[in-house]
């Protein structure tokens, strides 16, 4: 015979429909909390359909062989390549440094990996940074890649850079004429009572040098722009250099009263490279701790061996660089200070054209520095190497000494032919003159004018 539960008391269906109310209500609940998760997913899932889309940078996910298993479509106008899905990476973008660069970065654990890569297409050639990450999932890896297309602002530096080579070149010969001319009419106006004029030449010397210095540094920038590290071979002591160089911006310290400390080294700091390029940028690192500091302030020049390098600080007391900007200093044509409303006047080349003719040399170079308290421009250089030629950069000074001398002597040759042609004019004069007189009969006029001839021939032989 079957046993037989016995029947429910009232109390006992009661906490039973109480606990089946609550299993509902949790359901619901739940239901209701996962249609929401759902929901909010699906809305992300929406807004990566759309950024993926409509990316202005090409992306595209690989997996462990580096094929293709998704790909925005900017990513498939960049490599020109329509449904790139299932296409090995290679077929798109044919870089054997791009590939080797990822699968480092799975295997050294890289985060980022960064490759500028030149493709030959069918119409043109594009240029394009290639940035990319691994993408692991469990057993699973593969990578994601983004593309930015860099050929437009490549075409746009090539122009720039070319336009600073002319500019550069094309403004020295008429340069040095107007350098040539000015200070030879400032030399022949100095015993000239007038100070309108002598303040008028002036002025045009100044103006020109001014121009000679922006010149100079365009010349500078492109030097730097175009050399390699195979053509600078020359052997010097980095401690003549600094003594050169405080020596160039020894005036333009003194005009705002910054006085300039070298600490002497004690010792030979031997070097290899170009003494002119370095002496150079050691030059713009001093005309920029000038420029922003403190009237009354001062410079400080340290150089010294470190673990077989050798480093030079040049530290000021000025204005200081704000942290946002230290990074941003370097770039060619950046100025902290805006242009219209800046107090330095220049192309804010100066601290470019030093990185680069530092980084040639094989070396780095830092910045640290406090707003309101000052800057300290740190540069590492590697020792010097056994082998010195000449420096092909010191031909190219040489060459361009010599142009602003031939500016100097067309002036004055100018200068001479034209007061040889009034001194011919007036021999000519008093050449009829005296026949006039020779004519009429004057014996002492004839006699007098024919000294003052005499006086004058002879000046005129001294000119030339």
């Amino acid at each position: 015979m079957m046993n037989e539960h016995p029947p429910e008391t009232p109390d006992e269906a009661e906490m039973a429909y109480a606990q089946a109310k609550r299993y509902g209500e949790d359901l619901v609940r739940i239901y209701q909390q996962e249609r929401a998760r759902r929901q909010e997913l699906e809305v992300a899932n929406q807004k990566l359909r759309i950024v993926w889309a409509t990316a202005p940078n090409g992306l595209a996910v690989l997996d462990e062989q580096m094929v293709v298993v998704q790909a925005n479509p900017h990513f498939e106008a960049l490599v020109e390549r329509r449904n790139c899905v299932g296409c090995h990476l290679s077929e798109l973008i044919p870089s054997e440094q791009l590939t080797t660069a990822l699968l480092t970065a799975v295997e050294q654990h890289v985060p980022l990996v960064n490759v500028e890569v030149t493709l030959s297409l069918p119409s043109h050639q594009r240029t394009i940074h290639v940035i990319g990450a691994p993408l692991v999932v469990g057993a699973q890896q593969g990578w994601v890649i983004s593309l930015f297309d860099l050929t437009e602002r490549k075409r746009l530096e090539k122009l720039k850079e070319e336009f600073i080579d002319i500019a550069a070149h094309e403004l020295r010969t008429p340069l040095a004429i107007i350098l040539g001319f000015a200070g030879v009419l400032s030399e022949e106006l100095a015993d000239i009572p007038d100070s309108t004029i002598s303040e008028s030449v002036q002025a045009i010397v100044s103006a020109a040098n001014r121009l000679k210095m922006v010149v100079n540094q365009l010349v500078d920038f492109a030097a730097v722009r175009s050399s390699t590290p195979e053509e600078t071979t020359d052997r010097f002591d980095l401690n003549h250099l600094i003594e050169q160089a405080v020596r160039a911006v020894s005036y333009q310290a003194n005009q705002t009263e910054i006085k300039i400390v070298v600490q002497p080294s004690g010792r030979p700091l031997l070097l290899s490279g170009d003494r002119i390029m370095l002496t150079q940028a050691i030059g713009h690192l001093l005309d920029n701790a000038i420029k922003f500091n403190r009237p009354g302030g001062a410079v400080y020049v340290r150089a010294f061996q470190e673990d077989e390098q050798t480093v030079l600080e040049i530290e000021d007391t000025g204005v200081g660089i704000p942290v946002a900007e230290q990074e941003r200093i370097f770039d060619v044509f950046y100025q902290v200070e805006a242009h219209m409303t800046r107090r330095q006047a220049g192309l804010g080349m100066g601290l470019a054209i030093a990185k680069r003719a530092i980084e040639l040399h094989g070396g780095r170079i830092e910045v640290s520095s406090t707003v309101g308290k000052g800057s300290c421009f740190r540069a590492v250089l590697p020792p010097a190497s056994e082998q010195a030629l000449p420096s092909p950069r010191a031909q190219m000074e040489i060459a361009h000494q010599q142009t602003l001398a031939y500016g100097q002597d067309l002036a004055r040759a100018f200068i001479a032919q034209r007061s040889l042609a009034q001194r011919l004019r007036r021999v000519a004069q008093m050449c009829q003159e005296l026949e006039q007189l020779a004519q009429s009969g004057d014996l002492p006029g004839v006699r007098v004018l024919t000294q003052r001839i005499a006086q004058e021939a002879s000046a005129t032989t001294e000119t030339q």
